[in-house]
């Protein structure tokens, strides 16, 4: 009996024991205190927007740049004179002249000829039935032009004549600028300038028939 006992206390013994190992062995039951709150990582900074700024711009390129003061002046004159007539001047200020020789000083001279010159939408006010209107200026030194010639022409034209002579300007003009009497009521003669003495002069004028 004393032995039986004996062998039933061991077992307890074993059993407790090997239940005490196990509880060793398992795992930490998850504990009853709260999470730790971990803070949420802030939304990206967005920079403010910047003031709307007007961007530089390159000045506009000046049209006149370049031509002389008086030549320029000419041209806005014509301008002017298409948009008082309800018009827009559709020309290039650089390209309604021609460099053209009149002078003996080998500076350039500049003749606005306005058959290049359109105005869109409105009366051309520089033609009527003295022809188109020329614009001749002549070269008196340097940096210094005159305006010379500035009227109606049927016709115009600069030569020089062989073995070199003075350049001749000549015009087709209405009756009404021909000074010599009007032998048949013609409507138009032919009128020859050469520059000198510091001065467009008229040299020759005949009647033109036709």
């Amino acid at each position: 009996m004393r032995t039986a006992f004996v062998g039933l206390f061991c077992v307890a013994i074993a059993v407790g024991a090997s239940g005490i190992a196990r509880a060793a062995e398992a795992p930490a039951s998850p504990s009853a205190a709260p999470p730790v709150a971990v803070p949420a990582a802030p939304p990206p900074t967005v920079p403010p927007a910047e003031a709307a700024t007007p961007l530089a711009t390159a000045p506009a390129a000046n049209p006149y740049a370049g031509l002389p003061k008086v030549v320029a002046k000419a041209v806005k004159e014509l301008e002017a004179a298409c948009r008082a007539e309800g018009g827009t001047p559709s020309w290039n200020p650089k390209t309604v002249f021609d460099v053209v020789n009149v002078s003996p000083d080998g500076r350039p001279d500049y003749l606005i000829d306005t058959h290049a010159m359109e105005c869109e939408g409105g009366i051309t006010p520089w033609i009527g039935s003295d022809g188109f209107r020329h614009i001749l200026f002549i070269s008196t030194g340097p940096g210094r032009w005159t305006r010379a010639f500035d009227r109606g022409a049927r016709g115009f034209d600069i030569i020089a004549p062989k073995g070199g002579g003075r350049p001749q300007v000549i015009v087709f003009s209405h009756s009404a600028y021909c000074t010599r009497p009007n032998p048949g009521r013609f409507m138009r003669c032919t009128q020859i300038y050469e520059w000198r003495r510091g001065k467009l002069r008229k040299v020759s004028e005949e009647w033109f028939e036709g």
